[in-house]
């Protein structure tokens, strides 16, 4: 993903930004390469959910590294310890049926 994430953005910085957002991509080449729109990209902001970005007037960027940085601090995974469960017994000992 973050080899397709500098791939794709460089295309699209050296085509849709100046050379002094060298590095940085636009809210909808961030909206495409997630595959999402850019709407949902603009409420993911508002919920504090997106990774940190730039406003220069009404337009919105990214900085690659920034969003790669985001994406490894929110990866998701568990180890097989970590799914067991906190008790050791199943849920019929919580009063569930048998």
């Amino acid at each position: 993903m973050i080899n397709h994430l500098e791939h794709e953005s460089a295309a699209t910085v050296a085509v849709s930004v100046p050379d002094y957002l060298q590095g940085y991509i636009s809210e909808a080449a961030y909206a495409q390469i997630r595959g999402t729109s850019v709407r949902t990209c603009q409420r993911d902001r508002q919920l504090r959910k997106s990774p940190p970005f730039v406003r220069l007037g009404r337009r919105v960027f990214y900085r690659i590294q920034a969003v790669q940085a985001w994406l490894i601090s929110n990866e998701q995974g568990q180890t097989p310890s970590e799914r067991s469960p906190k008790s050791g017994r199943g849920w019929r000992s919580h009063g569930g049926r048998p």
